[in-house]
């Protein structure tokens, strides 16, 4: 497969493969007009030839979900993709099938064809694209959509910084899977001064002390950071 994942991923025709396409061919219901049409889809039909159980349609599809984010980028540029994540162990379009293989639904396979086309763009290093590889290989979806509403609701507490709108407004257990992901950390924060209040009067009670507090802080970590900078483009609705 790794052969004819190559011959897809550097095909000028990549741009013209659908996923109706993609569909037909699992289906065995693509027309010799088609395949002289869009003569890449040749390799499809050879791949779908060999690897033709079940689970093999299955893996297939998510690996063609994930080539058709790349479909505007160049050719140059998705060489650039496989070539520099080469090394010595395997090469780049064995790293794609192997985190593809981890994707466990079609939405991840998108959101991760996304994270390649950045990465052929080179708006984002090797670094930085196998982090996000991880991250979108642990996640649940519906988790990393908490990052930016912590994210807004952090900006408004710089805001208000002078009031109590973080201790009322932010709840640890709402958060707890950024926390878990490595998208966010917790510290405290300095304690309050301790005070003591004399009585102003006689009708008064006697003297007490206030002060002391320590807040939980919430903060964005690098990780996080990275994916906002990202998020609307991985995560854009169709």
């Amino acid at each position: 497969m790794k052969e004819q994942f190559n011959q897809i991923i550097k095909s000028e025709e990549l741009k013209d493969i659908t996923i109706d396409l993609v569909e037909k061919v699992l289906d065995n219901n693509i027309g010799d007009e088609i395949v002289k049409e869009i003569p890449i889809l040749k390799s499809l039909v050879a791949v779908k030839k060999v690897y033709n159980s079940y689970t093999d349609r299955i893996f297939i599809k998510k690996a063609m979900l994930v080539l058709l984010e790349l479909g505007e980028s160049t050719i140059e540029q998705r060489n650039d993709l496989t070539n520099e994540l080469d090394d010595e162990d395997s090469s780049g379009a064995e790293k794609i099938l192997i985190a593809i293989d981890s994707l466990e639904t079609h939405e991840k396979c998108k959101i991760f064809g996304r994270l390649c086309k950045l990465k052929a763009l080179g708006e984002i290093d090797v670094d930085e694209f196998k982090r996000l590889t991880k991250l979108i290989q642990d996640a649940y979806m519906d988790d990393l959509g908490l990052l930016p509403i912590l994210s807004q609701k952090l900006e408004k507490a710089k805001e208000k910084k002078h009031s109590n709108y973080e201790s009322k407004n932010i709840y640890m257990e709402e958060f707890y899977p950024l926390l878990s992901l490595g998208l966010i950390y917790q510290e405290q924060s300095e304690q309050t001064p301790i005070e003591k209040v004399e009585p102003s009067d006689y009708d008064d009670p006697g003297p007490y002390y206030r002060g002391g507090e320590i807040e939980m802080l919430f903060y964005i970590s690098d990780l996080g950071t990275l994916l906002l900078s990202f998020y609307n483009k991985l995560f854009r609705t169709e």
